[in-house]
């Protein structure tokens, strides 16, 4: 199926949803993140060769790059050549740009987005009080682009629009895998894309510290494969994520997940080592030694040193997850909890973060941390950051802190855009106070990368992020799944023209599996399969830093378009059994063809060892696929296959549904409702 078909599809499966909530945008348009408000006027901006930019007001030099980045990208969208001249006068111009003021200095969590677009009498202005809701308002021009037989235009619009939320992130984690800063930048481009505002850059963990240090050179020289970010490096990307919009978080774990740091500086540790790089991704016992004044001297002077580097006004110390194992065994340590009536060790490290917290607030930060930091002795200018649970962001809030919401959002969990987009930072049966809820800062995605590498972490990424973002910037009323998965498919297209590589992903990996051209049968499987999460394949085979991840559920993409497309045509099919011919067919062909599938796939085996990882899952879709068929002509005809046949279907769907191997079925659900009792 071409991309072209799964947008086709898509609309169709829209056609048919219910209808658009007010707050949505006119089914017209395909704007992701949906604004805030929107509405469509008469008549529509023409783009031709005249098209011309001015900014009559706030040409500072970051506003005039995104100017400069714009105009190029709606030359490729249109294939028309036009004048990058910018103009100061709003004579004669197609777009005007009219901003306030450039905004903060140092990009904040406080700054203003929010934008306005007013389309009419051939022109369409862009008023923002800031620069960075010129990004975000620029990026909507691009995505209101339309054309018909004779031209390329921008339809009328008035649309006004502000965040829900001042924190909406991405975490990716380059410490378990080294992303290079190509892909780093490739990424922020996705995420000013989509009017994300936070890199979170997890950049320590027992895998690998991955920046430079001049003060302390063996971090980067004994613990990083010599993978690393030079400081020039880090420079540029914080550059290029403020030309963006976006603001770049550092994350430097500890007291635990800290192998990596005493590979090189063991007399910071609580025992004695040796320590080397982590290959595996847990069972680590190396913590930081929080009685000692010569750590505390040491992280003063790391983060002096990094706080150059980071400009942001908050840096994440990690926390979660701390392996208590050297505490217990040190009788220095259990004397110094005594001394200092520390009950426990949760205790000890609520100690190690008060001191680290007025480290970071000598050094003009906010400490930012995984919910294990809770603790009613920090200061309330911390930030926790909810992965264990909902629960622990009301308990934050309750207690007077910040907090961002990560639990619902693990892309390595591989739940489908639908599961995600449906998980609201603040449910609507939330009990929080009105105080309380302005608490809550926002949300992040996590992208970790035990399981992924360079060539793989685009389609890991991309294009649920879509999906979440609008989940952090749209109305809370902008939740109609259909839509949503419409709107994703083009989205997927413009992101793609960014140059991410998420749609090419599968084919190219399947090339390399199958070590040439003909990938048919593995691609037709992955059409309905996903890779299985992370702690199934952990548990389904060991794998270590060194494990190449080329196996065919590297291959698979999580949520492929096809498990939303099956749930319709099902939906469809029961509402009509008889009548809806096209959804009867599509179903019964696609049926069809999981049951022939199974030797297709078995033959790409005997070709290639690596090809073996898919026949599991090709022999149990041929399983669902018989079923199917019968479950399919038993409800056109109305004569119910019998009981017998009908448990005995569900034990198969039920071990159809558990992983297959290292893949996931992803249309077992749909096709359980067939079965006629």
């Amino acid at each position: 199926m071409t991309r072209l078909d799964l947008i086709v599809a898509a609309a169709l499966v829209c056609a048919t949803a219910p209808g658009i909530a007010r707050a949505q945008a006119p089914a017209t348009l395909n704007l992701m993140p949906v604004p805030s408000s929107v509405a469509l006027r008469n008549g529509s901006i023409n783009i031709d060769s005249t098209f011309r930019v001015a900014v009559v007001h706030g040409d500072d030099a970051r506003l005039m790059d995104a100017v400069e980045r714009m105009i190029p990208r709606l030359e490729y969208r249109t294939g028309i050549a036009m004048s990058h001249v910018i103009a100061h006068d709003s004579s004669g111009a197609t777009l005007v740009i009219d901003c306030d003021g450039p905004g903060e200095p140092v990009q904040g969590i406080d700054e203003d987005e929010s934008y306005t677009l007013t389309g009419g009498n051939g022109s369409l202005t862009l008023h923002a009080a800031t620069t960075v809701g010129v990004i975000r308002g620029l990026e909507t021009v691009l995505q209101l682009v339309d054309g018909d037989a004779q031209h390329y235009f921008i339809p009328n619009v008035s649309i006004t629009d502000t965040p829900r939320f001042k924190w909406r992130g991405l975490l990716v984690d380059v410490s378990r895998h080294f992303e290079p800063v190509s892909e780093i930048e490739r990424t922020l481009d996705g995420m000013s894309a989509v009017k994300l505002n936070v890199l979170h850059w997890h950049l320590s963990d027992d895998q690998g510290i991955r920046v430079e240090s001049k003060r302390y050179p063996k971090l980067q020289g004994v613990g990083s494969d010599s993978l690393f970010y030079t400081q020039a490096q880090i420079r540029e990307v914080v550059a290029y994520a403020r030309d963006r919009g976006i603001r770049v978080v550092p994350e430097f774990d500890m007291p635990g997940h800290s192998s990596a740091w005493f590979v090189g500086y063991p007399q910071y540790a609580s025992g004695p080592g040796p320590y080397a790089i982590g290959r595996r991704w847990t069972g680590y016992a190396g913590v930081f030694d929080p009685t000692r004044e010569t750590v505390y001297k040491f992280i003063d002077r790391f983060i002096g040193e990094m706080s150059a580097l980071f400009p942001d006004a908050y840096w994440h110390i990690g926390g979660d997850e701390v392996n208590a194992t050297q505490w217990k065994q040190s009788a220095r340590i259990q004397k110094f909890m005594t001394a200092h009536h520390l009950a426990d060790h949760a205790a000890l490290q609520a100690y190690f973060n008060q001191r680290l917290s007025r480290i970071l607030t000598k050094h003009h930060k906010h400490m930012i941390g995984w919910d294990e930091i809770l603790h009613p002795d920090l200061p309330r200018t911390t930030v926790v950051q909810s992965w264990r649970g909902t629960q622990y962001l009301g308990q934050a809030v309750s207690q007077g802190f910040s907090g961002i919401l990560s639990t619902p959002y693990y892309l390595d969990a591989m739940k489908s855009s639908e599961q995600m987009y449906l998980a609201d930072p603040l449910a609507g049966d939330s009990t929080l106070t009105p105080d309380q809820v302005a608490r809550v800062l926002g949300g992040e995605a996590c992208m970790w990368s035990e399981l992924i590498a360079p060539e793989s972490i685009e389609s890991r990424i991309w294009p649920r992020l879509a999906a979440i973002a609008e989940r952090f910037w749209s109305p809370r009323s902008v939740s109609d799944v259909g839509d949503m998965y419409r709107r994703l498919a083009i989205q997927d297209v413009r992101l793609e023209q960014l140059g991410l590589g998420q749609e090419s992903h599968t084919d190219r990996f399947l090339r390399r599996i199958m070590n040439g051209p003909d990938v048919a049968p593995l691609a037709d499987l992955l059409a309905f399969a996903e890779p299985v999460t992370l702690g199934q394949r952990v548990h389904g085979g060991p794998t270590t830093q060194m494990t190449p991840l080329v196996q065919v559920v590297d291959a698979a993409q999580p949520d492929p378009p096809n498990r939303w497309r099956i749930q319709q045509l099902v939906a469809d099919v029961i509402a009509s059994p008889r009548t809806n011919v096209a959804a009867h067919d599509t179903l019964a062909k696609w049926f069809s063809d999981w049951r022939d599938l199974a030797p297709r796939v078995h033959d790409a085996g005997n070709r290639s060892p690596l090809a073996q990882g898919a026949i599991p899952a090709a022999d149990a879709l041929a399983r669902v696929g018989t079923i199917g068929l019968a479950a399919l002509e038993a409800r056109k005809s109305g004569m119910p296959l019998s009981q017998a046949w009908a448990d005995s279907a569900k034990v198969i769907l039920t071990a159809a549904d558990k992983p297959q191997g290292l893949l996931h079925l992803v249309v077992v659900p749909a096709v359980r409702p067939l079965l006629m009792q």
